[in-house]
């Protein structure tokens, strides 16, 4: 069995995805995760898509590719606001996700009785300091692992890290690492909320834009439920000022 590592360069989000996904189909590996009765087999590949241009406005502007099957795409988003959070953190144990990416985010605490870190917000103050330093630091991260009691967790969280490097002038660079990664129905809706709150949290109070991001996945699979679906994906037409 071959094992194919990809590398996806676009200036269109929804291109993007479909390149993804036609890259999986064709050379993905056929591998099965999960365990016990959990058995889950997927078409997979290691990858790293880096999106500029027009790709970013499309992210920020929360626009879907025509096939992509997940819609509810500002019901999403707002479980990484604040409000949010607070009605979470509210809700009975039973009531609660095994882990929410914004609780792991701006509520950090790896250990039971170990005070709460706001990562967001040091991830603000770190871009800050970049700045006002004239500086790019590659120090500037959050992460969302919680050692060694993910480890054991039937689902810890996929999404793992997230750095946020500034790119003179008033521009920052966006580098999102998953550990996994269900292409089909969680790729556009995981990039377009994490980049709507970075960019209310982060970005734009240090008055700054995202001129890359970079999304790299450890294991970026289509399940094989969905593979049918998937050869249905097309690429969608763009324009000339596009490629500019």
């Amino acid at each position: 069995m071959k094992l194919f590592v990809h590398h996806l360069e676009e200036r269109n989000f929804h291109n993007a995805w479909a390149k993804a996904i036609h890259a999986v189909l064709r050379e993905g590996a056929e591998l099965v995760i999960g365990g016990g009765d959990e058995r889950k087999p997927i078409r997979d590949s290691c990858m790293l898509i880096s999106m500029t241009g027009n790709a970013i406005k499309q992210i920020e502007a929360h626009e879907l590719h025509p096939h992509y099957p997940f819609r509810r795409i500002e019901d999403y988003c707002r479980e990484f606001t604040r409000p949010f959070l607070e009605e979470y953190r509210a809700k009975p144990e039973k009531e609660r996700f095994s882990y929410l990416y914004f609780a792991r985010l701006a509520r950090y605490a790896p250990l039971p009785d170990a005070s709460s870190t706001d990562q967001i917000a040091l991830l603000k103050d770190a871009l800050a300091e970049q700045m006002n330093e004239h500086i790019t630091s590659n120090r500037a991260q959050a992460i969302t692992w919680y050692v060694p009691v993910d480890l054991h967790r039937s689902s810890p969280p996929c999404l793992q890290r997230i750095q946020i490097r500034y790119v003179p002038e008033h521009t920052v660079d966006v580098h999102l690492t998953w550990r996994s990664r269900d292409l089909f129905t969680a790729w556009q809706s995981n990039i377009v909320c994490l980049i709507e709150m970075l960019n209310r949290e982060v970005i734009k109070p240090n008055n700054c834009t995202i001129v890359r991001i970079i999304d790299y996945s450890d294991s970026l699979h289509l399940y094989s439920r969905d593979l049918e679906d998937a050869k249905k994906v097309k690429l969608v037409p763009v324009s000339p000022q596009e490629l500019l």
